[in-house]
């Protein structure tokens, strides 16, 4: 079996990365396929990773074992080059399908995880293109963050690369919410736009379901 552990807006919670160590620990015991992954906003809020930038946050997920991370609005809160600077240190995949520095690709868009039994799972991340806006304009010179149409033809052409390399399930790891505010660009719209995705794990909303 394949599980699927997640988390989103740990805003610096960093107990709970403990907890998250030991179910990954209990389902491979059990004999399960483990993914954990985070949809972003994990560098900011409490003080025990503010005042590093992130860098705390980094380094216990290395210490978890994330596998791939979504990039949240206030990981730009410190400045991209410091985002770029923080992120180098992360042994996992940052997939940011629709976040772009001078035009170019800034991080990864998608990785590709294959389980003991051969299945391919492609994962690809999206930002909120709220962070234009969010983030402090003088720190993310030179970073555009696609939106709306633009944001959904990047979504569905990761899940045909995706496909195309033979993966026969795709997790889009977004940070995108459902907040009305945020109309156009949530992950209910490009659900209804984009084809292929079998997962969606959010972010960004605060929202429980």
């Amino acid at each position: 079996p394949v599980v699927i552990l997640h988390t989103n807006d740990v805003h610096g919670a960093v107990s709970n990365y403990a907890k998250v160590a030991a179910l990954a620990s209990q389902y491979e015991s059990e004999g399960a396929y483990v993914l954990i992954l985070d949809a972003g906003d994990f560098s900011q809020g409490d003080t025990a990773v503010s005042v590093s930038e992130g860098a705390t946050a980094v380094e216990l997920m290395n210490m978890v074992g994330y596998d791939a991370v979504a990039l949240g609005n206030h990981e730009f809160d410190y400045g991209f080059e410091a985002l770029k600077k923080n992120m180098e240190n992360a042994q996992f995949p940052v997939l940011a399908a629709n976040v772009k520095y001078n035009g170019e690709l800034a991080f990864d868009d998608a990785a590709v995880f294959t389980t003991p039994g051969g299945t391919k799972i492609g994962v690809f991340g999206l930002e909120t293109p709220e962070t234009a806006t969010k983030a402090h304009p003088g720190k993310i010179k030179g970073v555009t963050f696609p939106a709306g149409q633009e944001m959904f033809k990047i979504a569905q052409n990761q899940v045909n690369v995706l496909k195309s390399q033979g993966c026969e399930r795709i997790v889009c790891l977004g940070h995108l919410g459902i907040d009305s505010e945020s109309a156009g660009n949530r992950s209910i719209d490009l659900l209804n736009v984009v084809k292929g995705i079998d997962v969606f794990i959010d972010g960004h909303s605060h929202t429980v379901m």
